[in-house]
């Protein structure tokens, strides 16, 4: 089961290719409905998202405020995001080390997770246009990641413990202007224009399980496959990346961290590989819906 949000800005649940309206069926059904957005619902915890999954589950029983499962319904699973989103760099061995040779700098791995943010205004949903900025940037790159969400407020996290704060996953772009990286010397900028964060479709609940080392992550531009990867690559797991995050650092629930990307972004090829008008860009993980994206048309 997966949850997303419907285009009037509805909660949906998504079971066995099929969008279930949980407003909607709330109401058709006569049965309470605990949150009608995603942010609310983590908020609302444990009690309260059972209880969504058995409406969704009745729904879909007596076939009530469902329709086939299409991306084009939903926009990104979390609407306008609440805080910025963390992100982590250079987590993958093999893509540390094709942006070293590209830039030709040193390629000693990172001792501690690198994190920057992207800002609020970043995040857009499932077949949305990333923005070409012209005149802004000419070198725009995509980075498939896995996107985590936090689903319990709190702060100094133990590893151990991590998963438990954990609501679920999705997939995610961190898109990246590499010229503006370059030219201001850190990553802000590069990574926060307009769009620049595809998210969704979905966000799947991993209710306190982690996710397998053996998860794959994959990045497609045009049908291509360019990025594949598996999550046990990670320099730094999900668990270290919440504890270090966390020190002294409130997580609140509904926050995303993005866990890096692996090898074969667009920088990495010879010659570079930079997004186009009208490329087609789909992130696809095991275990949750596949994201897919366009460059807008120029």
């Amino acid at each position: 089961m997966h949850y997303g949000k419907l285009k009037n800005g509805h909660l949906a649940a998504i079971i066995d290719n099929t969008i279930i309206g949980l407003v909607e069926a709330a109401s058709r059904l006569g049965r309470p409905l605990p949150a009608t957005d995603l942010y609310a619902l983590i908020a609302a915890g444990e009690q309260a998202q059972q209880a969504t999954q058995e409406l969704a589950q009745e729904a879909l029983q007596q076939n009530v405020a469902c329709q086939g499962y299409d991306s084009k319904l939903l926009q990104t699973p979390l609407g306008k995001a609440q805080r910025n989103i963390f992100c982590i760099g250079k987590n993958y061995a093999d893509h540390a080390a094709e942006i070293a040779a590209k830039l030709d700098a040193e390629s000693d791995l990172p001792k501690h997770p690198i994190v920057f943010t992207k800002a609020t205004n970043t995040l857009i949903g499932p077949n949305d246009d990333i923005p070409l900025h012209a005149g802004v940037t000419e070198k725009i790159d995509y980075e498939g990641e896995l996107a985590i969400v936090i689903g319990k407020r709190a702060s100094n996290i133990s590893a151990d413990d991590a998963w438990q704060h954990v609501f679920g996953f999705s997939c995610y772009n961190d898109v990246s202007a590499r010229d503006l990286q370059r030219r201001h010397t850190q990553w802000h900028i590069g990574k926060s224009l307009d769009g620049f964060g595809p998210m969704g479709p979905v966000v799947t609940p991993t209710h306190g399980k982690p996710l397998d080392g053996k998860v794959r992550l994959t990045c497609a531009v045009n049908g291509e496959v360019r990025q594949d990867a598996t999550l046990d690559l990670m320099i730094f797991d999900v668990p270290t990346i919440i504890a270090t995050l966390s020190k002294g650092i409130t997580l609140e629930a509904g926050d995303v961290i993005a866990t890096g990307t692996p090898a074969g972004v667009g920088m990495g090829f010879t010659p570079s590989k930079f997004l186009q008008s009208g490329d087609k860009v789909e992130v696809a993980i095991d275990g949750t819906l596949p994201l897919v994206n366009y460059v807008q048309q120029g």
